[in-house]
């Protein structure tokens, strides 16, 4: 039996960076700027390290460019407050050169299921080139599967793990995808019942399609007609001329991550002085994202909000669902308008639901755009009196900024996707900060850029941040391997019919510290 999968083709625009530690004289130039009473001109810079012109103004456009430093006209060079901020730290100013990419990815539209054009490629058909290798009109109408999943859009972060970029780089910026066909292609599939198999499906859409489309087959099994062998195998070979690349690279990379960067939360009271000190200790933004508000939630954390919004933070609300009979959003509208302080709003939250599933804190402290951060998944139910539904625990504490700017980055993206907030400042926020993240993870010296496989003798522990459809093939055992996976929601992340939750977030640690069998997350199979 010969089956139509729908698929959609969006296209993505971003830009990737790549960078180095400035040289010994940057740095030099730097600190004299900073050290200086007064701007400092090129002929003292020249009096001072006796180089070459050539290479003093090459430092020189550095540093301004880097915004590190800033040209007086008739003056000299001044130091900047950046550059002032970041020197008194002991920080040490990078070298960023950034890039331009696109590519194309490829959502099928059953459960939603992504696959990028460079990890392989996919048996697609047009209609014409279908009714060319023999199938009629009545052959595609039986053989199509129904749409079920209606979503036209792809968010960010559902793209951000999929996009290539070389061994080095880091994704810098990510534009929002644009859909350039609307489930107007198809992939043919062969489907034997007999067997139970289906054939011509990518390996990475197996574990959460094969049970959905051997059902839709045992439900037109008497409608549909069988097709010679032959026209079965041209139907599901690829077309002439398509080149196959098939990549090895795991659909979202493993971050290196430094020793005490994670911790596990275990209990309910270490898991809500853990959130509260989170907050507390933040100097520039908080985002909460909660699967549910209520009017006694909100006002349980009424306190910590105004505490943050008074000490001038930027606080994001990102919710997935309100009760009808508690009016949590009315109660988030009264702590914003009680703390307003002139025409800025620094608290901030989605007035329509955002469906979103997962429970996560993310702060940011530091003010300078260092990376230092601190993220807590799952946990005890915020902003929501739950009755009767079992915490995500145990949470997860981690302060690596190379994981919090893929979550940050992902928190954006479902936010820019909830109906009315394609315009809203906080996602715009949120990805700034993913990008400085990205890029503070990217040039320390114990990202994947510079450290070797091992250190020590020991194996580098790592983490991988999963997202959406990630989350909902792991739950079916695809890529679980060793280690430990958290969740920052309670629930599977794909209902019997394979149709994804949305806002789905894990990280799966892996290393020496992490070694046990990943059992945190329940095996969910069929209806079980």
């Amino acid at each position: 039996m010969i089956l139509l999968l729908p698929v959609s083709r969006f296209r993505v625009t971003y830009e990737v960076g790549a960078g180095r530690p400035y040289s010994r004289l940057e740095e030099l130039v730097c600190r004299m700027i900073a050290e200086a009473a007064q701007p400092v001109t090129l002929a003292q810079l020249r009096e001072t390290f006796h180089v070459h012109d050539r290479l003093l103004i090459e430092s020189v456009v550095t540093l301004v460019r880097a915004g590190w430093a800033a040209m007086n006209l008739g003056e000299g060079l001044a130091i900047t407050e950046q550059g002032r901020q970041t020197l008194s730290k002991g920080g040490r100013p990078q070298s960023t050169t950034v890039r331009k990419a696109s590519t194309s990815l490829y959502m099928e539209r059953v459960c939603g299921l992504l696959e990028r054009e460079t990890q392989s490629a996919l048996n697609l058909r047009s209609l014409r080139s279908l009714r060319e290798l023999g199938m009629s009109g009545a052959d595609l109408d039986r053989s199509m599967l129904t749409i079920r999943n209606p979503r036209n859009s792809l968010s960010i972060g559902q793209a951000q793990g999929l996009l290539p970029h070389r061994a080095g780089e880091w994704i810098r910026w990510v534009g929002e995808p644009r859909m350039h066909t609307k489930g107007n292609d198809f992939v043919p599939l062969h489907v034997d019942l007999a067997s139970s198999t289906v054939t011509g499906l990518p390996r990475t859409w197996e574990p959460l399609l094969t049970e959905v489309l051997l059902r839709a087959a045992h439900e037109r099994e008497e409608e549909m007609e069988e097709f010679s062998q032959e026209k079965i195998s041209q139907l599901i070979s690829q077309p002439p001329g398509t080149r196959t690349v098939q990549s090895r690279a795991p659909r979202t990379a493993s971050l290196p991550l430094p020793p005490g960067r994670a911790a596990l939360i275990t209990g309910k009271e270490e898991f809500l002085s853990a959130a509260q000190r989170c907050i507390e200790d933040a100097e520039t933004s908080v985002l909460i994202m909660v699967s549910a508000i209520d009017a006694e939630g909100v006002k349980t954390w009424e306190r910590d909000l105004k505490d943050a919004l008074k000490r001038g933070l930027r606080v994001d609300v990102l919710w997935g669902e309100t009760d009808t009979d508690s009016d949590g959003l009315s109660e988030l509208k009264r702590i914003a308008f009680e703390s307003a302080s002139g025409p800025a709003r620094t608290l901030r939250f989605n007035a329509r639901p955002a469906g979103t599933v997962s429970q996560i804190v993310v702060a940011d402290h530091s003010a300078d755009g260092a990376g230092t951060v601190t993220v807590i998944l799952g946990g005890v139910s915020l902003l929501h009196t739950v009755v009767g539904q079992d915490p995500a625990l145990p949470a997860l504490k981690v302060s690596d900024p190379g994981v919090a700017a893929q979550i940050a980055r992902a928190a954006a993206g479902w936010w820019a996707e909830t109906a009315g907030e394609d315009l809203s400042a906080s996602t715009d926020r949120w990805r700034r900060l993913a990008s400085s993240w990205e890029e503070s993870a990217a040039q320390s010296p114990r990202s994947s850029n510079h450290v070797p496989a091992q250190l020590g003798g020991g194996h580098l522990e790592t983490a991988q941040v999963l997202l959406d459809a990630d989350c909902a093939t792991l739950e079916y055992g695809q890529g679980r391997g060793d280690g430990v996976i958290v969740r920052a929601y309670p629930a599977k992340a794909a209902d019997d019919d394979g149709q994804m939750l949305r806002g789905a977030a894990a990280v799966h640690l892996r290393g020496p510290s992490w070694s046990t069998a990943p059992a945190l997350v329940t095996e969910y199979q069929g209806g079980s």
